[in-house]
């Protein structure tokens, strides 16, 4: 999953939403667009937020269109809920390919067409829903995952193997509201990416594999056995925004965190964490001819809405978003201290995360490396969160009935899997590939 999740709300709580946003001069499509104004809607406040605003205010200095930014650690239910009243902001950054096309789907989305500079993202970064159909989407931020943080003041690189095989030095948190889980599903991608290797890894992701497939089961059992008995139960009763910083503590009670590159921006003194990257730090088995130093990723992605009445100027300020001008604006205006947002566009320079050796690698891989996207973020969001709540389940079974129950546990998963096939729903669609 990206770093950007949302709590599931009820009906009522997003009306109040609606009258809170009206209420901030953000509710009334009149008064939005008035003066040729897009309307961006991202997940980004604080800092983010901060260092997303002068971006904007560089693109209007430029090109004279202006931009109202809207932040909201509530994207997915203020964006459906204006979707459904005919108000949708002329641009939404959404945290997972699989919203992006399942709104594509519907029929929410304009073709954004020549917008994508060329030959500076892979398809990877640029959602379709069919392999060689339009694109829908484009990623304008990247993080990479299947990354194991830990403190460089305490540990070093040959600590990191006998440290991973005790289940009590792990840092983990599956907490984070209604998406709570979505940390153990990283794990079980990056298990089953680093076991199988990337053609096992898309056939599951594109809903080709059973989820109760042996290859699917052995990674769901290898996580068991790492994360069992005051282990898991810790991970249960914890926020993942608190998992980290544990790592930072007087007295750490564990040593390493498996997280997204994002998560070095919540940690304090960032200047301390180090990583590893999981296929080494949790050693062997790869699979013959392995799975080559392939790497999860994630990704925020731009989308247009259409007949906003912007259509345009909102082509523009995507176009600049998506390019090397944009990339490098938005990464040399984040505040001092703060973790420089990644690139997916090839043609920006490594250069752009400072002499930050530990970004700078991260850059790296992500423009070099054999790539797969985050599995569960590019599913249709009722086999994601079906997969979200199993991963709970699966931590709260007692280690003695782990083995025994899991299979009824992806028995039910592969069910919601055979459903979503099934019934043929186009507005909810599997990927076409989400490696490259």
């Amino acid at each position: 999953m990206s770093a950007a999740t949302r709590p599931n709300v009820t009906a009522a709580v997003l009306g109040l939403w609606l009258v809170l946003l009206c209420a901030l001069g953000t509710g009334d499509a009149g008064a939005q667009r008035s003066g040729g104004t897009i309307r961006v809607l991202a997940s980004w406040t604080g800092s983010e937020e901060d260092a997303f605003r002068q971006v904007l205010d560089a693109f209007t200095a430029e090109h004279h269109i202006r931009v109202e930014y809207q932040g909201t650690t509530a994207l997915r239910e203020v964006l459906l809920s204006e979707v459904r009243s005919g108000t949708p902001p002329d641009i939404a950054v959404l945290p997972s390919s699989g919203e992006l096309t399942a709104y594509a789907a519907n029929g929410y989305l304009a073709e954004l067409g020549p917008v994508v500079p060329e030959g500076e993202y892979t398809p990877l970064w640029t959602p379709r829903l069919t392999e060689n159909g339009p694109v829908y989407g484009i990623a304008v931020k990247a993080d990479l995952k299947g990354i194991v943080w830990y403190d460089g003041t305490h540990h070093r690189p040959r600590d990191l193997p006998a440290l991973a095989a005790d289940g009590r030095q792990w840092c983990v948190g599956m907490g984070d509201g209604a998406t709570s889980g979505w940390p153990g599903t990283d794990w079980i991608e990056d298990i089953l990416l680093r076991q199988q290797g990337k053609q096992v890894y898309e056939r599951w992701a594109t809903g080709e594999l059973a989820w109760d497939d042996p290859r699917v089961t052995r990674a769901w059992r290898t996580w068991g056995e790492l994360l069992s008995g005051a282990a898991a139960r810790t991970a249960l009763g914890t926020d993942f925004r608190a998992a980290g910083k544990k790592l930072f503590a007087e007295r750490p009670p564990c040593a390493l965190e498996h997280q997204g590159s994002f998560i070095r921006g919540s940690y304090p003194g960032p200047h301390r964490a180090r990583f590893g990257f999981s296929s080494d730090v949790l050693g062997p088995p790869r699979p013959p001819g392995g799975p080559g130093g392939a790497h999860e990723v994630s990704g925020d992605f731009a989308a247009l809405f259409k007949n906003t009445g912007h259509t345009e100027q909102a082509r523009e300020l995507l176009r600049y978003l998506a390019g090397v001008e944009g990339q490098r604006t938005w990464a040399e205006h984040t505040p001092p201290g703060s973790a420089r947002p990644f690139s997916a566009n090839s043609e920006v320079p490594v250069s752009v995360q400072r002499d930050d050796r530990i970004a700078q690698s991260i850059a790296r891989t992500l423009q070099s490396s054999s790539l797969c996207l985050d599995a569960s973020d590019a599913m249709p969001p009722r086999m994601r969160l079906a997969f979200q709540r199993a991963v709970l389940t699966f931590l709260s079974y007692p280690d003695a009935d782990k083995k025994n129950r899991l299979g009824q546990l992806l028995g039910s998963l592969e069910k919601v899997h055979r459903s979503t096939e099934q019934s043929g729903d186009e507005h909810q669609p599997w990927p076409s590939t989400v490696c490259r």
